[in-house]
């Protein structure tokens, strides 16, 4: 009988506090790692934050407002096995036309005015070996014109008539590019952009701040043909290096918060990119319609011919 309630005693015994919090613990710690794994190798939500995509990503408020940005700006679903298995060589490059989210690169102009590089939403343009000009805002790949209605067709955004990238030769060597440069309070060189209507003088190509944000472009350029102008500025081929993509904002008007990207800091990396954006998971209504929807390369990509010989 007392062995009987020896035994009923040790049953009904309560757990110790340092049980109790190992356990407590072990059950975060699990959680966390199964987070991340899910995070590193499945999938990832990112929210679309400012104005660079517009008007097919929608942050709802400009990036003044981080926090309501984040909870009225559309979210996107990023698959992570599909960056892995890209990584890999299994699935192939990324697609002209994707959208990704990327690092942002070092020598970006919003890099030299803060510490930190956050990653942000872009499109691809150009993939490794197409030759890619812009033209009075009209973007070629590989000499064709690409369709930019999936930019233009709601009227929100009109292309700023940018020439990119502007360069001046003499020689058959290039010596400058044709662009202006502002600054901010801080003093930080921040490029504007050339318009068509309106080239600017050239700036060497061995000022500092054409090394900064063009140093990779000015290494990428097409050969420059004899028949090129001699000291007069003229829009040369981009060659997207093996490895990198050329990255566009849809947003292209300045006037309406248009996109720092490739224009401004040149191709990037392709391990910098963290996934591809595959559809956009919420807010699941906008302006009384669904919101919901595959994100695919427009039907303007798709006609795009292959590189020619370099």
């Amino acid at each position: 009988m007392a062995n009987s309630r020896i035994g009923h005693k040790a049953k009904t015994e309560k757990p110790s506090f340092s049980q109790r919090f190992w356990t407590e613990v072990r059950g975060y710690a699990e959680a966390l790692v199964i987070a991340y794994l899910v995070v590193t190798f499945l999938f990832n939500t990112v929210g679309v934050v400012g104005s660079s995509m517009q008007p097919n990503l929608n942050a709802e408020v400009r990036s003044s407002n981080l926090v309501r940005s984040l909870l009225t700006g559309d979210r996107v679903f990023i698959p992570k096995y599909d960056t892995w298995l890209r990584r890999l060589g299994i699935l192939g490059p990324f697609r002209r036309g994707d959208v990704v989210v990327v690092r942002e690169p070092a020598n970006a102009p919003s890099a030299q005015e803060r510490n930190r590089r956050p990653f942000f939403i872009k499109r691809v343009i150009g993939i490794p070996g197409d030759h890619v000009r812009i033209v009075a805002g009209q973007v070629y790949i590989n000499d064709y014109p690409v369709d930019q209605s999936f930019i233009t067709a709601t009227g929100e955004i009109q292309p700023d008539p940018i020439d990119f990238p502007l360069i001046v030769a003499q020689d058959g060597k290039i010596v400058g590019l044709a662009i202006r440069f502002g600054s901010t309070i801080r003093g930080t060189p921040i490029p504007q952009l050339p318009r068509h209507d309106f080239p600017p003088p050239a700036v060497s190509v061995n000022d500092p701040r054409v090394q900064l944000y063009y140093g990779n472009i000015i290494n990428a350029l097409a050969p420059i043909d004899d028949s090129a102008p001699s000291g007069e500025p003229f829009v040369q081929d981009l060659i997207v290096p093996e490895g990198y993509y050329f990255l566009m904002g849809d947003n292209r008007q300045s006037s309406k918060g248009g996109s720092e990207d490739s224009r401004y800091f040149g191709p990037v990396r392709g391990i910098t990119i963290a996934g591809r954006a595959s559809a956009v998971i919420w807010p699941p209504r906008r302006n009384g319609h669904w919101n919901w929807r595959r994100l695919g390369p427009p039907a303007g990509f798709r006609d795009i011919p292959a590189p020619r010989n370099n």
